[in-house]
């Protein structure tokens, strides 16, 4: 399945398993969604010293993109922290 083959209403169901962490493959469908995100720099700016110091604002502003084509049963927690691990390692890389 290929995220851009979707049509605007289509969201990819993203199921947890009981330690809340995705399962199967539509969680390698929004890990990789969450790689291209975290290096894209119009998205998420690389000019940070951290994950941290990133605006909540702007996470927010992520995790609302990411939902516009997903439907997940992870927390949003979640989604933030694996977001901000592919960040750390495609800004620390490039």
């Amino acid at each position: 399945m290929d995220l851009y083959d979707l049509n605007f209403v289509e969201h990819i169901k993203v199921s947890r398993n009981n330690h809340g962490q995705p399962i199967g493959s539509k969680a390698r469908v929004l890990a990789g969604n969450l790689g291209i995100i975290a290096r894209n720099t119009n998205l998420l700016l690389i000019n940070f010293e951290s994950w941290h110091h990133i605006h909540d604002g702007n996470k927010n502003q992520v995790l609302d993109n990411i939902k516009e084509r997903f439907a997940l049963e992870v927390s949003d927690n979640y989604v933030k922290k694996a977001l901000g691990k592919k960040w750390r390692v495609r800004s620390c890389s490039g």
